[in-house]
């Protein structure tokens, strides 16, 4: 196949040489015609789903090479076959294979850089959905240089808008808030049992759980990085003469969600009022306010709504409902569809009922040696286990302890809930009790 490639590339005259530099198509038909490009990739998802690997990854190099033959060695039509690629090489745990194609997708999307900025940045978009899904594989020990490799990408994105559109441009929001995230799940890394130490108290005939983690400097960092850039974000989003707007009263949301992620809930308190009360001055009825936000949310939201309109479509009745990512990143839910674990079968789920404090102990609020991880919770109670396993009730309420929720919020301050029912669907590749045990 290769000899065949070489041959009907040295038989093009130059004049459609030139044409495949550009990414436009040939002008006639071949036998590498684009609709067999895309037969060849629908062909690769078929024996994807069939979790054939072996044979999708040769379908979609071919598919690969054909892009290449029809539209050039640079042409941003070979994004598609190249990204199933790679998750068919992943799927085998190929690693140093799917490295060499992620550098070979970070250099055609800095050659399409030079001729589409647009462009360029929906490639970016793609690859670090593809770093991010090799991150979250808990079979690669080397799986946190991928998390690293995907925030330093959102980190040049950031420096090619800032080159291009300006350093105030809104096209830096969800850039921004991306390197947000990835520092949450940095510090995700280190929420593991051999770290963590469980508290339980009662104060006042009500009793309190949770898990406490050691500070270290690398939280510190991952705090600031973090605050920073959400402070920012609300700075673009408040610039112009109407100010403030939904969008940068939104934005305060997000900061005091991570204040309140890392233990410091007097700040987090005062910038959710700060919220409110800037959204009622530009006319947001309470009684609006109090229904979006009277719903605890898991934090971080891996969205970030500019919009009360956009929040309120986004809102689902029923149990709150939380997918955990990968074992990689304990108690970080899943961003999006693009980045999970497809090719892995979707293990058990549960729905718990509890009381939602509006604060944490009082005990733990005092102690500065530890930041935490948990909430305060009572009157916990595991429904139903799916499937059902004694040794999976304890596992459900540990991984229920590493969450974080918003406050249900009335007016601005938080509010006790009770009664309040979550889903929680165990991340692929996480080792469960009953497994351990058959």
């Amino acid at each position: 196949m290769l000899r065949l490639l070489i041959l009907i590339v040295l038989s093009f005259p130059a004049s459609s040489a030139l044409t495949q530099e550009t990414g436009s198509a040939l002008p006639y038909s071949s036998v590498y015609e684009h609709e067999r490009s895309e037969q060849l990739i629908a062909r690769g998802l078929l024996q994807m789903e069939a979790e054939d690997y072996r044979t999708a990854e040769k379908t979609f190099l071919e598919a690969v090479q054909v892009a290449k033959v029809n539209y050039g060695l640079r042409a941003p039509q070979q994004r598609t076959a190249l990204e199933h690629l790679i998750e068919a090489l992943l799927a085998q745990q190929k690693w140093q294979l799917a490295d060499d194609q992620l550098s070979y997708f970070e250099w055609l999307n800095d050659e399409i850089y030079l001729r589409d900025f647009y462009d360029y940045l929906r490639g970016t978009k793609q690859l670090s959905e593809l770093l991010y899904r090799a991150s979250a594989d808990a079979e690669n020990s080397n799986s946190t240089r991928y998390l690293i490799l995907a925030k330093n990408l959102s980190w040049r994105a950031i420096s090619a808008i800032e080159a291009t559109l300006g350093e105030a441009d809104p096209e830096l929001v969800p850039w921004l808030y991306d390197v947000v995230l990835a520092h949450y799940y940095q510090v995700s890394l280190v929420k593991r049992r051999s770290l963590l130490n469980e508290v339980a108290l009662k104060e006042n005939s009500a009793e309190y759980q949770g898990w406490t983690l050691a500070k270290s400097e690398s939280l510190r960092i991952s705090y600031r990085i973090g605050r920073d850039l959400l402070s920012r974000i609300q700075q673009i989003l408040s610039a112009g003469p109407d100010s403030p707007t939904e969008a940068s009263a939104l934005a305060v949301i997000y900061q005091a969600d991570w204040e309140l992620l890392f233990g410091h809930e007097a700040i987090a308190m005062t910038l959710y009022g700060e919220a409110n009360r800037q959204l009622s001055s530009i006319g947001a009825l309470s009684e609006r306010l109090n229904q979006l936000f009277g719903r605890p949310r898991v934090l971080p939201d891996p969205v970030l709504y500019t919009s009360l309109n956009r929040l309120e479509a986004a809102l689902a009745q029923g149990p709150i409902q939380f997918r955990a990512w990968t074992p990689n990143y304990p108690g970080a839910q899943l961003p999006s569809a693009k980045v999970s674990l497809a090719d892995r079968p979707q293990p058990s789920s549960a729905l718990v009922e509890f009381t939602l404090l509006p604060a944490p102990p009082i005990a733990l609020m005092g102690n500065r040696r530890i930041i935490k991880l948990g909430f305060g919770l009572r009157n916990v109670d595991v429904l139903e286990i799916t499937p059902q396993a004694s040794a999976l009730d304890n596992e459900v309420r540990y991984q229920m302890s590493l969450l974080q929720l918003r406050p249900a919020l009335k007016d601005g301050s938080p509010v006790e809930m009770d009664g309040l029912q979550l889903r929680y669907h165990f991340a692929p590749q996480q080792e469960l009790p009953n497994n351990r045990e058959s």
